[in-house]
């Protein structure tokens, strides 16, 4: 494995774990606690990163959109681990494959962008991969319809539809990892008061091991060294050659949601990822849709 395939591979891995790191954390915390501490873990990693990198953090352009976005994205953290208290980490991760469809229909719909016809064929090949997924090959009595985490998840696939079609113009003259840094820093300044006059700390001095863990992961490993990994990957290989490593993400969720949570393998979920898989490689494949964008 060369230099720039690693800079993408253990991101992704770090990606796909951090679905299951997702259901471990929510056992003890509720979203909203989860993604405050979340954020605020990663802030100061990210931080020494840009330093590091001698990266500008000032002065900083368009405060007003920062601050807007990092509501934005805490609201799309939060509405899908919201939907993880009620679905499999296997199914969000596949569900969320789909978001950058919404990204170009919203590009359509607001930014007068092409949506070509192969696009639409391959949106209706992803949503039929996603319907498996919430029915798991029982549609006939409309249980289906119960599946509400699986709707809450595809609901943040459209929240961060929304987020990265508002925040081109920020990580056009900005770089994506002081982004990310001033997103999570404000989100967690604007959250973490809440969390503890609501809960208090104590709660998260008696976390469990495997808690502790996972939520330490999701912050400094799933969010600030994979963004800055990605971004060094991103230097390296092209926007085709990248969007490749993204279709593995949900593969190495599903595998180890099988081997660490005992999440099932059933031929509708496998059935289900495949035709997302399909879809969103379609409508990649034949529009200006470039799957190089992650939001876990």
């Amino acid at each position: 494995m060369n230099l720039a395939s690693a800079y993408l591979i253990i991101p992704v891995l770090f990606w796909g774990i951090s679905y299951i790191a997702i259901k471990v954390v929510l056992t003890e915390l509720d979203p909203v606690e989860m993604v405050s501490a979340r954020f605020m873990l990663a802030t100061p990693v990210l931080f020494i990163i840009i330093k590091s990198k001698r990266l500008s953090l000032w002065p900083v352009a368009m405060k007003g959109k920062l601050f807007f976005a990092s509501i934005v994205v805490f609201l799309h953290f939060w509405v899908m681990a919201t939907g993880m208290q009620e679905t499999s980490a296997s199914n969000t991760a596949w569900i969320q494959t789909t978001a950058p469809i919404f990204i170009a229909i919203l590009g359509w719909v607001y930014l007068k962008e092409k949506f070509t016809i192969p696009q639409w064929i391959g949106l209706l090949i992803a949503c039929s991969g996603v319907f498996g997924l919430i029915y798991n090959g029982d549609a006939s009595n409309l249980a289906w319809i119960n599946s509400r985490g699986d709707f809450i998840v595809l609901g943040s696939c459209v929240t961060w539809a929304f987020y990265t079609i508002g925040t081109r113009e920020l990580t056009s003259k900005i770089h994506p990892l002081v982004v990310t840094f001033y997103l999570a820093g404000i989100a967690g300044l604007i959250f973490i008061p809440y969390t503890l006059f609501t809960t208090g700390y104590e709660k998260f001095l008696h976390l469990s091991f495997n808690v502790s863990i996972s939520l330490i992961f999701l912050g400094i490993f799933s969010l600030a060294i994979a963004f800055w990994l990605w971004s060094e990957g991103l230097k390296r290989q092209t926007a085709a050659e990248v969007g490749i490593y993204l279709y593995i993400e949900p593969l190495f969720t599903m595998i180890f949601a099988w081997i660490l949570i005992d999440e099932s393998l059933t031929i509708w979920l496998i059935l289900g990822a495949i035709l997302i898989s399909i879809g969103v490689y379609v409508s990649e494949k034949f529009g200006k849709l470039k799957i190089i964008e992650h939001d876990v």
